[in-house]
Formats: C-alpha cells, structure tokens, sequence
C-alpha cells in the first residue's frame, strides 16, 4: 500500500520518500456501499506551502440532547432535532449583545456521562464536561466550575415571532393551562367573576356551540350543545349482499372544545403534564404578551413578602415543571429575569410538588409595565408599581463578578469618587471588595471614560451563580452545532461555547527527525487561547489513538503572554513561559488609527499622525507614556481632540502588550521549536479585535522582512541551495530556519470585505511569502467571508464539512480540471466523523477524501484535571 504525500512533487517523492513529511491521516476508499481507511496521507513540510483550513473540524464539546435552543422564529426545539432546521439561533456578539446567528454544522456523539449544572435562576443544562461556560476570567471547561461560580446567561433574549392569532384563541389557552382541566369532561375553576365572564365570551366565539356552566361555586363545566350528554352515534357496515357485518364500528363526534385542545395537544393532559404549545412562542410581542398576562391573572401572585410594605414580588405557580420552565423562559424575551424554585405543597392530606416562577426588584416593574394583570390582580399591581418606583434598593443578585477588579481598577480612585459625587471620594476604593452593581460599574465606565467597561456594564448579561454539579453515568447522546459567527449560542438559556487540524499539523512538525526539525520554525498566533493544552498529553483518547498505532505525549512548546499577563499567569498557575511585548515605535500612524478604529483624516487621526511621526524623527525608543505627553502638549488640535486621544493610549496601558524595550524576534523564530503567541485573553473584550489583528500583522511584517534578508544571505552562501532543508541529508542546520506561521479564524484578520492591520502584512505573505521560506496556514470556518486571495493563492487546502452556499461557492474557486465532480456533492458523500475532510493537493493536481488523525496532544477547549484555572478574558 503506497503512501500519499501532498504538497511534493513526483521528484521529490523518489527521492526523499516520507522524510520531512507530517503524518496528517488516512486516505477513504469507497467499496461498494462500503467506506474504510486505507493509505496514510502526509503533507510536505520541507518546502515553503499556503495551506487552507475550513470547516468545521469538530470537537468534543457537546449538550445533552433535550437542551432547548431557541430560533429566531421564537420557537424552541430540542438540539436534538436542529440536524435539518434551516432557523438562525441565538448567541453573544463581540460587544455583549445577544443577537441571532447563523448556525451550519451539526454533530452528534456516544458519551457514558455528562454534567448536570443547576444555576440559582433554577435555570438547567447537561453537558460535557470539556464544554466551555463563558465566566468573568474566560470561558472555562464545566469540569473546572464549583458551586459558586459564576456563568454568563442572557438577561434578554429579544425574540418575538411573526406569526399572530386570534385574542380569543390566546385567552382559552391561557386559561385552561392554567386553571383548566382538559381531560373529558373539560372543566374551569376560578372565582374572579370578570375572568370567568371574558373565558365565557372567547369560547362563545370559537363556536357558538360551546357554554361554560357553573356546576358549584368556582367551578364551572365547558358544555357543547349540539352534543347530548352520553349519547353516542352508532354506525352499522353492511357488506355488498347488503348484510349486516358482524363487526359494528362506533364512532363519536368530538366537541368543539376538543377539538381545539387536541389542535395544540393539550387534551386529556394532567396538570403535570399541561406546557405552553408550539405556536404560543411564534407569536408576536403583543400575543405572548396577552399569554402571559392571562396565565399570571389566574396562577399569578403579587405581594408583599417582607415587612418592608413597600416591596413586592410577582410569582407564578404550577405543578408542571416544564410549564413552569417555559414560563420563565418567555418572561426573559422581555428582559424579565426570574428565579425558578421547587417546593412541596399540601392539598387535602397529601405532598405534592409545586413549581414557582418568582420575580423581584426591577423585573417586578418590567413585568407590570410590559405584561401586567388582568382582573382583581390589576388594582394590586397599581399599588405595587407605584411603591416599586419609589423604592431604592441595593441588588445583591443582578451584579457583575467582583473578579472584574483584577482586570480593571481606575489610575485614580479618588478622581473617579469625585466625579460621581461621593462625599469621600477616596472610599470608592473599597469597591473591589464587592461585585458591583451593573449601575455602579457603568458609573464608574462613563467617570472614567471608559468604553469597554460600559459595554460590559449594559450588556445582555446575566451573571448567574452555580448551585448544583452532579455527574450523571449511563449512555448518552450527545450534541453540538457550528456556530461560525459567534462561537457560541443559548440552549436552555445558558450561554454555551462552540480547533483540531492545526495543532495536527504542529504535533507533526515538532515529531520530525532532529535533522529536519532543526531547519524548520512554527508560530502560532493563538486568538482564542487554546493551543497552551499542547503541554499537556492527549490521554482522553488512548483507545482512539492505540487504533491509530499512536500514543498521547505532550510537547514541548514555548508559550509567549502579552506582558501584562505574564505575572498573574504565573501566579495563578496557567501555562506560560516568557512574558511577550511590542515596541509602541514599531507602529506607525496607520497601525494606531486602525486598532483604535479612528479615521486617519480626522482631527483624532491627524493629531496621532503628527505625534508618531515626531517621535519617530528622534529616532529614540519611546513608551506609552511618552506619546500622551506629545498628545497634551500639540499647540495646534483642540482640547477635546487631545483628551480623547489621551484616553484611547491610557487604555492600551491596560492591555498589558506595550513596552520600550520590547520581545526580541528572535527569540520567537527558533529551528526545532513550536512558539505559541497567546493573545486568547483579549478573545471575548469588547472592541479589541483590532488589537489581534495589530499583533498577527506586526509579526507577520517582521517575519517577511527576517526572511527576505536571511534568504539573501542563503543565496550568497550557495546559488544552487533551494529552501528544500532536507537538503542532501547532511543534517546541517541552517542560519535562519524555514517557518510555518500559523493564524486561526483567519477571516476576522484576513477579510474578503474590509481591511485590518494584519490584511497587507498577510497579502505580502500570500502572494510573495514562499519564495523567502515562509509557509502559511490560514483556518476559517468561513471560508465565504475570507479575502480572495486564500483562495488563489493556496496550493493545499484541507476542507471540512461546510454548507453554508456562499462557503461553498468560494472555494469553488479553487476546483481545477482534475476536480471530475462539483465540490458540493464530494463534501456531501464523506462520512459524518469527526476529522473528515477533502484535501486539495494543487502541486499534483488531486484531491482525496480522507479523516485526519487524533491528536496526540491535549485539544484546545479542554483543560487537564490538574489545571484548575483558566485565563482571564476581560481587560479594561
């Protein structure tokens, strides 16, 4: 069986063999109805390629099947069944906000347990345990949360459908959920005449048939005229002798009132089992809203439950949990955060549970003002509205986590205390011992004019506390979908997350012979903070790995944190090595305009243009500092032009990535070594996708400069040498090695629309890169939003499963003559597992269907049982 190499050519295959080729995984052949594994497949790394990785790689990191996720037609649906709905979901966005998104891919997978986590709101999910939960230092694996810990969930999901329905209609449901019975006979029960009288006149208009009879007080019987009591119509079959056949058949006509029942299949339900139907959740704002103020007047409270007169709370009651769920889940469309608690009640001797959905503090008010009640109820909430208003209350609840206060403390306390009128402005320094009201933070944000402490402040997110981990054992299916915009979205109103071929091909660089090792350099410009579980040996997978004939092992990787990390890094414990930092004088006016999103051309643009370049005629090293000095001192921009310049450099203070001295390039491109440039911290911090971008194009630009002189000096050396560094076997190393750069969720850098800091840097390397020995791997989930370049450009590509249309006429662009079908029907007949892809080999024209390998090493998402931290996210 001969192996597949991609990436060499026939020559070099004779000559060198497998030698300085990574092993990626194994070719699929199709036999018959048959798909097995055959040949290895390797990819050349000795000579300089642009690789292309797309698609979803998929990953371990799954829901239990029954975890609600909810579409942006308002209906909720198991995840279990979302493998063909073309609805978008819901998730948060880079500036806090939860907004719908696309979703693409689905997977499915065996597990033998899962997580169950229970949050105070009584909000519920089972998952994985490497399934990441977004908390306020970072989204952490669920198996390294405790009951304590806090989790992002939405405060609002602002999802109202666009169907409508008759009030009538709406009103019946909401009664006969709530204080029906709708097993034969259907029966009501309340005592409010004007409930009772509005549930009368919404039955006469479904069908004039039906009457609402009161058997006893409070207890009334939905009746149907046109049907006599026990009267059954009989239907006698004769057979074509016109005898009568033995077998009668019965038949019964259903009343009106049942047949509207069975339409939403609520009829014959028990009171456990009662649930808010399907199309309640399409409606509009308007309907779910008539819903709900309907439900709450017959199953609703509102009172005072504590000796403060002035203080109420609203609470509904059912003994369906699932009713009781979906209650609270439709109250968060109108930004109405409620807490769901169990409880045991009594009725006539015995012990029943009860379901109660209680809302306090502003969401009382919210409720009151978007929903409220209808009948005797509509008088107490009056009162109520009014004492609520009037009251001040400190939230205990509706807090950010204190752990903010290591990523953000103002320069001067006392000024910020000042400008919110404190009478001792230096006691707002006791703040950091307490999780701070959203109000007060957002106090602090506009004082101290800060614009990413504010998005944080009004943002769509509920901080919830964990109150229960249990782990569950047995046999589950378990669930995931891509979610290629967002990297995360809502199920069971929890904010969950949602990278695998890279690290493969880094694990195989670092596995290669010394001799060739030596000569070749990778960099791993890690956005999302993953790549540090390369350390750690991959030991979840031994039984998939022995398969394979490989075994788990870490690496020896070199991890580089942005300097303001490095020391909490090291002190709480999470894997790094050197601390890395840039040279403000190595950004140029352009650079800084482009991270702060300012218009060159504007006053703002100008005054940093005029102060760069001045600084730069010295020809001196400078820091921060330096620059907001020039900034105070320019005689010739207006005063609110330069305070607002000043804020934007004091808040890269705080970033922790600038210094006068700066981290050697050398020291990052190194033969034989696997550098890892972690700058995931600032992943999920509002507005700082432009600070990404500037570290991948200033190590980008820096590392074409470094090559284009180092293969000068190679040629001087030797006319006839190539940046082939297998070379003649002589296991020389070279001066400078060759090097692989490596850039995951390329399109946020590498856009097709739009320009970063990082696009010409990555276009240079595209387009004249391979010459001086530079390799490029460039990941996207979406390969449709990418710069066109990738595309031309890249003479191997490694495609997952993608769907999305606009992916997949993008890298059409790529299909040659040797391509005999339409790249669409070959993404669709590979095999639904994990690894699958389609592999382009453009140096000799073939393209094979394969499953790339396990990893060897610990995946990104998850972390190992010993490390218990993980790294902070927020910076302000």
């Amino acid at each position: 069986m001969y192996d597949i190499i991609i990436g060499r050519s026939e020559k070099d295959k004779l000559k060198y063999g497998t030698e300085g080729a990574i092993f990626l995984g194994k070719h699929y052949v199709k036999m018959g109805q048959m798909t097995s594994l055959s040949n290895k497949v390797y990819m050349d790394v000795t000579r300089s390629h642009v690789v292309f990785v797309c698609g979803k790689r998929g990953s371990g990191k799954c829901l239990a099947g029954d975890s609600l996720i909810t579409l942006n037609d308002g209906s909720e649906m198991p995840i279990s069944e979302l493998e063909n709905n073309k609805e978008g979901i819901f998730g948060l966005n880079d500036d806090f906000k939860i907004k719908d998104f696309e979703k693409t891919d689905f997977f499915k997978r065996e597990v033998g347990s899962v997580l169950r986590i229970k949050l105070r709101s009584g909000r519920e999910v089972k998952l994985t345990a490497e399934h990441p939960l977004l908390t306020i230092n970072g989204w952490k694996p669920t198996k390294d949360l405790t009951i304590g810990s806090r989790i992002a969930t939405p405060r609002k999901i602002e999802c109202f459908g666009r169907e409508k329905m008759n009030h009538n209609e709406i009103n019946i449901l909401a009664y006969l959920i709530a204080e029906g019975h709708t097993k034969k006979p259907a029966l009501f029960s309340n005592y409010e005449d004007e409930l009772v009288r509005e549930l009368r006149n919404c039955l006469s208009c479904l069908h004039p048939s039906i009457e609402l009879t009161e058997m006893k007080r409070g207890c009334f019987k939905i009746n149907s005229r046109s049907i006599k009591r026990n009267v059954l119509s009989y239907k006698i079959n004769r057979d074509e002798k016109g005898k009568f056949s033995k077998g009668s058949s019965i038949t019964h006509e259903k009343t009106a009132i049942r047949e509207f029942l069975e339409q939403y299949g609520l009829y014959g339900l028990s009171a456990l089992e009662k649930f808010v139907p399907d199309k309640i959740f399409k409606l509009d704002k308007e309907g779910i809203s008539l819903f709900l103020n309907r439900l709450f007047s017959c199953d609703g409270s509102i009172y005072r439950p504590q000796k403060d007169k002035r203080y109420w709370e609203i609470s509904y009651s059912s003994s369906s949990p699932r009713l009781a769920k979906q209650v609270q889940s439709l109250l968060l469309r109108f930004g109405i955060i409620s807490r769901l608690r169990d409880k045991k009640v009594k009725f006539k001797g015995r012990v029943f549970d009860s379901f109660e959905v209680v809302l306090d503090g502003q969401n009382v008010i919210e409720f009151i003002r978007q929903i409220g009640f209808f009948g005797i109820k509509k008088e107490k909430q009056k009162r109520a509205l009014k004492d609520m208003e009037e009251l001040k209350r400190n939230t205990n609840v509706d807090t950010i986590p204190k752990e903010i206060w290591n990523s953000y403390r103002p320069k001067n306390w006392a000024e910020i205390g000042k400008k919110m009128e404190y009478k001792t402005p230096k006691s707002l320094r006791s703040s950091i011992a307490y999780s701070p009201s959203r109000q007060k933070l957002l106090q602090i944000a506009i004082a101290d004019n800060n614009e990413r402490l504010k998005l944080l402040a009004e943002s769509d997110v509920f901080w919830d506390e964990i109150v229960l981990i249990e782990k569950m054992e047995g046999n589950f299916t378990v669930y995931d979908i891509s979610v290629p915009n967002a990297h995360n979205f809502v199920a069971n109103n929890i904010i969950v997350h949602n990278s695998y071929t890279m690290g493969v091909i880094a694990e195989g660089v670092s596995d290669l012979p010394e001799e060739v090792k030596q000569n070749i350099a990778v960099i791993m410009l890690d956005t999302m903070g993953i790549y540090w579980t390369m350390k750690y040996a991959n030991d979840k997978e031994n039984d998939i790995l022995k398969a394979w004939g490989l075994e788990g092992k870490a690496l020896d990787i070199k991890i580089y944190t942005p300097i303001g990390y490095y020391k909490q890094y090291k002190e709480e414990g999470i894997p790094t090595d050197k601390p890395f930092s840039i040279k403000p004088s190595e950004l140029d006016a352009s650079d800084w305009c482009m991270t702060f999103e300012i218009d060159i051309n504007s006053p703002e643009g100008v005054l940093i243009e005029r102060v760069v370049d001045e600084l730069k005629d010295k020809k001196e090293e400078f820091d921060i500092q330096d620059i907001i000095d020039v900034v105070m001192n320019d005689e010739r921009s207006e005063q609110k032009t330069k305070d607002a310049i000043e804020n934007r450099f004091i808040a890269t203070k705080h970033w922790g990535l600038f210094s006068k001295e700066g981290t050697e390039f050398s020291d990052l491109v190194k033969g034989g070594q696997v550098t890892v440039l972690d700058v995931g911290c600032y992943a999920t911090i509002p507005g700082t996708q432009g600070l990404r971008a500037l570290v991948i194009g200033l190590v980008a630009e820096k590392l074409f400069v470094q090559r284009m002189v180092s293969r000068k000096n190679e040629e001087v050396k030797s006319i006839k040498e190539t940046t082939h560094f297998v070379g003649e076997k002589t296991g020389s190393k070279q001066d400078e090695p060759l090097v692989w750069l490596v850039v995951d969720e390329a399109h946020e850098f590498l856009p097709n629309d739009g320009v970063t800091v990082a696009t010409h840097p990555l276009v240079i390397i595209l387009r004249e890169g391979r010459q001086p020995g530079i390799s490029l791997i460039l990941a996207s989930q979406q390969p449709g939003k990418i710069h066109t370049d990738v595309m031309t450009q890249s003479d191997i590509v490694i495609a997952h499963r993608i769907t999305a249309k606009m992916d997949i006429e993008a890298l059409g662009m790529l299909m040659q003559s040797y391509m005999r079908e339409g790249l669409d029907k070959q993404l669709n007949v590979l095999p639904r597992s994990k690894g699958s892809a389609i592999i382009f080999d453009d140096t000799n024209e073939r393209m094979y269907p394969m499953m790339v390998r396990p990893r060897f090493t610990w995946h990104g998402g998850e972390a190992p049982s010993a490390m218990h931290k993980e790294k902070k996210v927020f910076d302000f």
